[in-house]
């Protein structure tokens, strides 16, 4: 399967090669070196395409699919730092923290949330919750 993998990996870099305009490439090699466990690669390919917060996004995902739970908070954590009033980036990293059954954290950013926006719903709600009301 390993050189499968490779095989894969060397015909999108050579149709990268080719066509460096067409971004499923990047987005295909990124898998490829995601489950080849080569995420330095795989976060480059992104880079290459997508905006900071959104590379963040996917790093975090792809860290915490493998376990890499310090990793992954710390990618939620620098999508926040890129746009600190987006909400959505609080509530993905809350539900990231009721993953990990943080919900000290969970609740911190709760309430973030809810000073940027005191009427947000889904904080309120997820606030609710982990409160246990």
């Amino acid at each position: 399967m390993i050189k499968e993998i490779k095989e894969k990996i060397k015909e999108f870099s050579e149709l990268i090669q080719r066509y460096p305009h067409i971004q499923e490439f990047y987005i295909y090699r990124a898998f490829l070196y995601e489950k080849s466990k080569q995420y330095q690669k795989a976060v480059e390919d992104y880079k290459a395409i997508l905006p900071a917060q959104y590379i963040c996004f996917d790093m975090a995902s792809i860290c915490e699919r493998n376990g890499l739970n310090k990793e992954a908070e710390m990618y939620y954590t620098q999508a926040i730092n890129k746009n600190e009033k987006d909400i959505n980036n609080y509530i993905c990293r809350i539900y990231f923290y009721l993953r990990i059954k943080e919900i000290e954290k969970a609740l911190s950013d709760c309430k973030t949330v809810l000073e940027l926006s005191p009427k947000n719903e889904t904080a309120l709600m997820l606030k609710k919750i982990l409160n246990g009301k």
